[in-house]
């Protein structure tokens, strides 16, 4: 190169120098302005720290004066030598540019001193702390005590502070302790630290280091610095939401919304909250959201769409807002429209995690608007969705064109439903009484008034809240009068914020389903749904819809009996409308002193149209001419009332109607109503020549007739006018004997149930000519039950169980006929040996079960059921499977449980079932599994015999795992199969098999297994649930951090050594392990919510009990040793202990508020608090 180009060169390097220098020099400048006198050189944790101790001294504490006198956005934590004049000092200016207030302050002004005072306070202070990881970092060990304590501040802030590190010139692996950059430095602070202080130091740069923050190796300084600050202020802008002031978390429900939305997998997830107004949707999604915000680079909690969407241009201003949160002002001020605003959304999110709740949706189209697909957002996004109407949370959010890992294809749903008891009360503590207990003489009415509001949380907090206002100038009278009579008012009604609340809900629901709704309010809570079905069909309101609508919205539930279930505040708002908004008021009259008032007024009232009614106990009868007056009654329900007159053209309208007579004479005539389609005179007094049938005849519409506990009914009356009906039933009519043949003319039956008529010997051979006939609930019947033989007639009958029927010896040989029956049970049919021939023609067969029945084999010819899915053969004397039986191609569920005799023969043919998901074969004659098992699908495998000898490889897909083996040596280690959930392994010890094997035998076989060495087996990291019996040596814990209940019984161990890796679990059963002396480790299952011990015979203390935080139920059970119990103070979740045969157990101290019952039968003692007793409805 010549002269004149080396200048050149020289100048240029000359000209950049002197700008980074210019740009480093007005950065320490402004850093040096804005701070004053305060900012004073950071010395290092060198030699000379010391010396400069005393000089700086005063100058330290007038510095942390100041600054414990000042709330901070931002501390900054840095070690001067590797960061102070560049990095450091650029990062503070920028933020004190943007208006941020951080705190920033010098090394040397922290020699020699401990975290407290002012620098705690600064500390405590913050919202947000910012740790610049640097090469130095771990030499300081004032850096260290800052970072330990920045994670103790951010774990007990319930979200509303947070760490966000920055990686300056160090990787993760570093500040994991991976690599001896920071390990070295760990290990020159032992020698002048004591190791609980270095432990504390570890475990929060291991916290920090998996936290998400900036890498700033190989990136330029000055961009990265902006994009600090620009998160820095969104986050302080759109930080935690504020949470009511009286908050009671309820944790069981956050930890089931934290298990959706597992943050820490990938994809994106949409999971929706819902339920009924006031239940506390809003106030969860604020939690969690305040509890996860730091999890993710940007957030946004948009409240009340449903109001905000309302307006003109509702959805526009809430995009903006959206986007506003999430990228800041500049993209969300440019959106024109809706679909501006959509493709604005996808294109500035697809590369960012985000966090967002929706919050109060009632439309799909908001969903669709604000958050429309799972591909819109980065993967680790997930969307938080409060709505009262669970129809939203169906809208269609995945993508069908992609698969993505651990994405689920739609919105997760989660519903809230009423806080458990001891938490609503807490609550209204909180509220009333601004404290977490009761004054004495306010507990029992407290109780009473939580009860009565059914747990709701809105209406804890507001009738909580009103009762401390009103209560809070007033004497001890005065103030107990007002709560008294709040009571009363409460059992009348909900209050006016409760029912404001619910009002939004049932306005927005279309006339004919408010009927429906205060139908269910009034008369149907805990009714099976099928008879009000009937009448509202009848009457044109489209029931199936508007019972999905009722239930979407959180109005009422469908239990699993087919039973109406409504929350009580939802109830007593039903009823409020009926009697005071309503257009129609006392249109349904459900209170029996109402009724009678309004029948002896016999003035017209067209607009009743339900009306419930008993005698009281009082002798009351009922004549015609008081229901002329009632011409639109359409639902009409008595007890112990007669009746008198003719009924000629009186209530036609009528389509229900439900009388429980108790005389057995009838005085009426005419009595019958053109449009009645449910006719119930269940738990009736009347017998066989009861005078109502003949003045029923022209009762044409009706479809359903229950007479149900008519116990005095021995034959049934003549059907022959009834032929409309559907539904006929005869349950519990304990002395019927016959029924009548005219049941032929029953066309269009559907359901007969004749359950619990024990006198009933025989089904009429008519009965096989009931061409609609679907469903016949059958006795279980100890005396003989005849079939009719043309059974096979039977075309449309779907199911038929005949469960214990131990005295039937035969099905019909017609059966094969019945085509499509779809489910066939004969448990603990004994006398059936056999089954017939046409078993084979069932060609519609889903499930086959013959538990415990006399049938001692299959024949060939069920190999032709190629739609079953279930066959249940346990407790059989069945010995082989047919060779045919691999011809089940859809069969899921195999169950040969306790099928004693049950060999290997023909088993090989179960590797055929390519569909099959559960395979039984516990406590049989098994001794291998075929090597095809491997080959299937299955998800649960249960197998078990003192006889097995070989196990193949086991399916990977398996969530389920149940051996039963003498010698696990044979067994393959279950590591490998990594989805598995459930794991249970049972081993032979002191069983003897009750069939085929000697003492001498099993004694042999017992000898051998006991010789062999059994593995020590490492289990798969899913386990949530765990099952060890007589197993020795354990298998290691170390690896089961989802591991929620373990079960240790019989096992022959000394000690039970608890370990990190069980810290999640929630149940913990240690039972009859007589060996056992200790459990260590106990004091680190925090999450631990029930422990039983029984049978410790050699277990003397129970060490750690008093730090398990989260227990409600303790049970102890024949602990001999045990004498004393820690102080159980601590254990404030503790609802329920129960001692028993523990007999040198001392008074147990620290277990207030839990009352006593003893059950000296037993020797048994239970202690339990106050539980949760819902108000009947």
């Amino acid at each position: 190169m010549d002269s004149n180009g080396g200048q050149a060169l020289i100048t240029m390097v000359a000209l950049a120098v002197a700008r980074v220098l210019q740009v480093c020099n007005f950065c320490i400048t402004n850093s040096r302005r804005n701070r004053g006198s305060e900012s004073t050189l950071r010395l290092d944790d060198g030699s000379g720290e010391e010396e400069e101790a005393s000089r700086r001294d005063s100058e330290s504490t007038l510095r942390t004066d100041n600054a414990s006198n000042e709330e901070y956005d931002v501390f900054l934590s840095f070690r001067g030598s590797d960061t102070r004049n560049g990095f450091t000092s650029c990062l503070y200016n920028g933020l004190r540019n943007a208006g941020i207030r951080v705190f920033y302050d010098n090394e040397e002004l922290k020699v020699g001193k401990k975290i407290d005072g002012g620098f705690s306070k600064a500390l405590d202070k913050s919202q947000i702390y910012i740790p610049i990881l640097s090469k130095g970092y771990a030499n300081s060990k004032w850096c260290l005590r800052e970072i330990a304590h920045m994670v103790k501040c951010t774990s007990t802030s319930n979200g509303k502070k947070e760490i966000l590190p920055i990686f300056y010139d160090v990787n993760t692996d570093d500040v994991k302790l991976k690599t001896k950059l920071y390990k070295k430095a760990m290990s020159e602070h032992q020698k002048k630290f004591r190791s609980d202080e270095l432990k504390r130091w570890e475990d929060a740069l291991l916290e920090v280091a998996s936290m998400k923050g900036w890498d700033l190796k190989g990136k330029g300084q000055g961009e990265q610095i902006e994009l600090i600050v620009e998160e820095v202020s969104r986050k302080l802008n759109s930080k935690c939401k504020i949470v009511t002031e009286h908050l009671v978390e309820d944790t069981a429900q956050m930890e089931a919304i934290m298990e959706l939305l597992d943050v820490r997998s990938g994809g994106v997830r949409f999971v929706g909250i819902h339920g009924m107004g006031g239940v506390g949707k809003t106030t969860l999604a604020k939690v969690m959201f305040n509890k996860l915000i730091s999890h993710f680079e940007r957030s946004s909690f948009l409240e009340d769409v449903r109001a905000s969407s309302q307006s003109h241009g509702g959805f526009l201003e809430l995009q903006k807002k959206l986007l506003s949160d999430l990228t800041g002002h500049g993209i969300a001020n440019k959106i024109k429209d809706g679909d501006d605003g959509i493709n604005m959304i996808k294109q500035a999110l697809s590369n960012k995690e985000v966090l967002i709740v929706l919050d109060d949706l009632d439309k799909k189209e908001q969903l669709k608007n604000l958050a429309g697909k799972s591909d819109w957002f980065c993967s680790g996004s997930r969307i938080i969705i409060t709505t009262r109407d669970e129809s939203v949370l169906m809208a269609q959010v995945g993508v069908f064109s992609k698969e993505v890992l651990n994405q689920p294809e739609g919105i997760l749903r989660y519903e809230v439903c009423g806080m458990r008891f001891d938490l609503a009360l807490h609550l209204f503590y909180k509220h009333a009484f601004r404290s977490d207990s009761a004054p004495e003489e306010y507990g029992a009415l407290s109780i009473e008034i939580v009860r009565t509001v059914g747990m709701l949380p809105l209406a804890v907090a507001v009738i909580g809240s009103n009762l401390f206002d009103w209560g809070k100038d007033l004497e001890h009278s005065d103030k107990r009068e007002v709560w008294d009579e709040t009571l009363k008012k409460l059992k009348e009604g909900p209050f006016k914020d409760v029912q404001d609340t619910l009002m939004i809900s049932y306005e927005r629901l279309e006339d004919k389903h408010q009927e429906i709704f205060l139908d269910i309010a009034c008369f149907f809570i805990t009714t099976d749904k099928t008879y009000p079905v009937i009448m509202w069909k009848d009457c044109g309101y489209f029931p199936s819809i508007a019972m999905r609508v009722l239930s979407q919205r959180s109005f009422i539930k469908i239990k699993e009996d087919n039973r109406f279930w409504m929350h009580d505040q939802v109830r007593d708002f039903g009823r409020y409308i009926v009697l005071q908004i309503y257009p129609r008021k006392f249109c349904r009259v459900w209170v029996p002193k109402d009724a009678l008032k309004l029948l002896e007024g016999k003035k017209r009232n067209e607009d009743v149209e339900a009306l419930s009614m008993t005698s009281d106990g009082c002798s009351r009868s009922i004549e015609s001419k008081e229901l002329v007056a009632l011409p639109n009654l359409r639902f009409f329900r008595m007890k112990g009332i007669d009746i008198l007159g003719n009924f000629k053209n009186l209530l036609l309208e009528l389509r229900w109607f439900s009388w429980e007579i108790t005389h057995k004479e009838f005085y009426a005539k005419s009595f019958h109503f053109p449009n009645l389609v449910v006719l119930d005179l269940s738990r009736s007094n009347i017998e066989d020549d009861w005078g109502g049938w003949s003045q029923m005849q022209m009762t044409k519409k009706l479809k359903i007739l229950d007479l149900t506990d008519c116990t005095k009914l021995t034959r049934t009356h003549d059907f022959s006018n009834f032929t409309s009906l559907e539904t006929l039933v005869l349950a519990r009519c304990s002395n019927l004997i016959a029924i009548h043949p005219s049941i032929s003319k029953l066309q269009l039956l559907e359901t007969l149930n004749v359950k619990g008529c024990g006198s009933l010997q025989e089904l009429p051979e008519e009965v096989s000519s009931l061409q609609s006939l679907k469903h016949i609930i059958m006795p279980e019947n100890f005396q003989p039950l005849k079939l009719p033989e043309r059974f096979g007639n039977l075309k449309s009958l779907l199911s038929l169980r005949l469960s214990l029927h131990p005295k039937m010896c035969r099905l019909p040989d017609s059966i094969g006929g019945a085509m499509n029956i779809t489910c066939l049970t004969l448990r603990e049919c004994v006398g059936i040996k056999e089954l017939p021939s046409s078993i084979g023609e069932l060609k519609m067969l889903e499930e086959l079960d013959i538990s415990n029945s006399g049938i001692v084999e299959l024949p060939d010819l069920i190999g032709n059921l190629k739609k079953l899915r279930v066959l249940a053969l346990s407790r059989t004397k069945i010995k082989e499977f047919p060779h045919t039986i691999g011809g089940l191609e859809m069969l899921e569920v195999l169950d040969a449980h306790k099928a004693w005799d049950l060999t290997d023969k023909n088993l090989e043919e179960i590797g055929k079932l390519f569909h099959l998901k559960t395979l039984i074969l516990a406590f049989t004659s098994v001794s291998r599994l075929p090597p095809e098992i491997s080959r299937l699908h299955l998800q649960k495998l249960d197998v078990g015999s003192i006889d097995l000898q070989q196990v193949p490889s086991l399916p990977s897909s398996l969530k389920f795992l149940v051996v039963q083996a003498m010698d696990f040596s044979v067994v393959p280690h279950p590591s490998s199969i990594t989805d598995l959930e459930q794991l249970e392994l049972y081993r032979f010890s002191n069983l003897r098999r009750r069939h085929h094997s000697t003492r001498r035998d099993y004694d042999s076989k017992l000898k051998a297994a006991l010789m062999r060495e059994q593995p020590c087996y490492q289990l798969p990291s899913h386990l949530s649930d765990l099952k060890l019996k007589s197993i020795s040596p354990l298998p290691h814990f170390s690896n089961l951090l989802n591991l929620r209940v373990l079960h240790v019984i019989e096992c022959p161990i000394s000690r039970l050594p608890v370990t990190l890796g069980l810290i999640h679990l929630r149940k913990l059963y240690i039972i009859r392990c007589e060996c056992l002396e200790e459990i260590p480790g106990l004091s680190l299952l925090r999450s631990l919510e029930r422990l039983e011990l029984k049978g410790l015979n050699r277990l003397v203390e129970i060490q750690g009990l008093s730090e398990l935080e989260n227990l409600q139920y303790l049970l102890l059970s024949s602990c001999d040793l045990i004498g004393q119990l820690p102080n159980l103070s601590k254990l404030g979740k503790l609802q329920h202990l129960e001692l028993e045969a523990c007999p040198n157990l001392r008074p147990i101290e620290g277990i207030e508020g839990l009352e006593s019952w003893v059950f000296c039968s037993r020797g048994r003692t239970i202690l339990e608090r106050l539980l949760n007793i819902s108000r009947s409805t």
